[in-house]
């Protein structure tokens, strides 16, 4: 049997609300996929960072049980099995083009393509367009492949081509950029053929679009990316024990930033979702897990799919393997996460999937990260190692921006929720080695060399 094709393509920060509803952008090359595909319009992230998301993604596993966990735990599991392990077992070529963020997790394959990984800078516009074409153009890709594509252009710092830096694209820098991508993607779609392929649409997770309109005036607040860029000069050019300190450095420059944005919007009476979009930042101390961050597009397009299906109940990403496995009529790992989205055609009798949730373990011990759970009617999450701090619980039917915490007031529910929660994480996690140096020490000899 000659298996299909699969073409995963992960947009990093891609918020489904940019493609499913009122669109700014110009992408008529996302809707025609729409219209050709199955999509989600309720898929959840479990994580709001880009490691902890690709090991729920291509393990099935919720990330607490993958041993992937940020800076600090930042290789997987030995036991855990992948995508790329249940496929070669099938003859399928692997290829891909990711950030080198992926190359010290253990997480992906040895790529055929020896050109596979690129910069964190590297943008489509920069080269990487061409590199992607060049590849699936050259016919040398050997059957069954699964290639696998990882683009930053959507991540800050935000950098729009020229070509694209028009009103005509789109009213934001966000909004120009998707624009672009989705003109390169028709120019991937018009060498690839669909039915001889699965192609999965999504995103690792989403993002703050920090431009708003209030009362007539613009507020833009889109990042310059100038911390980022100081962030990657310390990478490169920091001693090697200080590196595991960047984070930490930077949770200092962005509460700087936060106070001067607070003296501007004190004379806009801005809603809480508002003001949470212009204030978020990669580095804000206080963790959340709003929908902004937490939903994702999910698209399926091609054999077996069907056309022009859109399905309403609540998906997660950790259930793309078993949908993918399911798709190619396999047996995978029986100890996962995720459940099979399909059959597609079935979302009356379908249920909602809980799902689970997590923050970013930061290195800075003082960031309070969060665990959580959604369901399609309600968002509960609160700190990790505490169930009486930083307690939230949204009604996402009578308040879908996630502006008034209704936890206080309903604690019958908060205690259902969390005992939701408590169910999903009774699995406890693996042990993993925390890659981390004595902080009291670190944070002496940054002061000695003048970072902090």
């Amino acid at each position: 049997m000659l298996y299909p094709n699969i073409l995963f393509l992960v947009l990093d920060s891609l918020r489904p609300d940019k493609i499913y509803g009122k669109k700014n952008a110009k992408i008529p090359n996302l809707e025609n996929l729409l219209k050709k595909g199955t999509y989600f319009s309720q898929a959840i992230s479990a994580a709001d960072a880009t490691l902890l998301s690709w090991a729920s993604i291509y393990t099935g596993k919720f990330p607490f049980k993958t041993g992937i966990r940020s800076a600090r735990y930042n290789k997987l599991d030995e036991n855990t099995k992948t995508i790329f392990d249940v496929l070669k077992n099938y003859n399928y070529s692997f290829y891909g083009f990711l950030p080198t963020l992926s190359e010290t997790i253990g997480l992906f394959p040895k790529f055929s393509n020896n050109n596979n990984l690129y910069d964190f800078t590297e943008r489509l516009y920069t080269g990487l367009d061409k590199k992607i074409l060049n590849l699936i153009n050259s016919s040398s890709m050997i059957e069954p492949w699964f290639l696998n594509i990882h683009l930053m252009d959507l991540h800050f710092p935000l950098v729009v081509p020229p070509k694209f830096d028009s009103a005509k694209f789109g009213s934001s820098k966000y909004e120009r950029i998707l624009s672009h991508i989705d003109t390169w993607l028709g120019e991937i779609l018009k060498i690839l053929d669909l039915k001889n392929l699965i192609l999965i649409v999504t995103a690792d997770h989403g993002t703050s679009i920090k431009k708003i309109s209030v009362d007539g005036t613009v507020l833009d607040f889109e990042d310059k990316g100038k911390n980022e860029m100081m962030k990657n000069f310390f990478t490169k050019n920091a001693p090697k024990f200080l590196k595991p300190m960047k984070d930490k450095i930077f949770f200092s420059l962005e509460a700087k930033n936060q106070s001067r944005k607070l003296k501007l919007l004190e004379k806009y009476n801005l809603k809480p979702h508002e003001k949470r979009a212009l204030l978020s930042g990669q580095f804000s101390i206080d963790h959340d897990l709003f929908d902004e961050k937490m939903r994702v597009p999910l698209l399926f397009v091609g054999k077996n799919i069907e056309n022009n299906n859109a399905y309403s109940k609540q998906v997660r990403t950790v259930d793309i393997v078993p949908t993918i496995y399911k798709l190619l009529e396999i047996s995978g790992d029986s100890k996962l996460d995720g459940k099979s989205l399909l059959p597609f055609n079935d979302d009356k009798n379908s249920e909602d999937l809980v799902a689970y949730m997590e923050s970013n373990p930061m290195i800075d011990k003082k960031s309070n990260d969060v665990i959580g759970i959604r369901t399609s009617h309600f968002k509960y999450f609160r700190d990790k190692d505490s169930s009486l701090r930083q307690v939230h619980l949204y009604d996402l039917i009578n308040d879908p921006y996630e502006d008034k915490n209704i936890a206080p007031s309903n604690p019958e529910l908060v205690n259902e929720m969390e005992n939701k929660l408590k169910k999903i994480i009774s699995n406890k996690k693996i042990s993993v080695t925390e890659n981390e140096l004595d902080s009291d020490e670190i944070e002496r000899e940054l002061k000695k060399l003048g970072y902090i």
